[in-house]
């Protein structure tokens, strides 16, 4: 199982996950699935941006960054982010 950890981004008010165990995603693979499941997606070929309240990006190393100062947005929008990609990931401490 995959696990993450939730910290604040320094540089901007939004919250960083980092995958516990390195992983690698498939963007064009990921954003088809995201867009399946309902996400307003731009592909901009180094990450995904995926639309909305919150906004996220996602990165190829699995990085998902969260543009909220909401804690509890921020782990919501992931969660549902890594289970559209079936990558059910329980949060870790961070």
């Amino acid at each position: 199982m995959t696990y993450y950890l939730l910290k604040p981004c320094r540089t901007a008010t939004a919250f960083i996950s980092t995958l516990k165990k390195p992983a690698r995603v498939d963007l064009p693979g990921a954003a088809e699935r995201l867009r399946g499941a309902g996400w307003r997606v731009s592909d901009v070929k180094v990450m995904l941006i995926l639309e909305g309240e919150p906004e996220l990006t996602l990165y190829e190393s699995g990085k998902i960054l969260v543009k909220t100062d909401d804690e509890r947005r921020a782990r919501e929008a992931i969660d549902h982010v890594y289970e559209a990609l079936g990558m059910a990931a329980p949060m870790a401490a961070a």
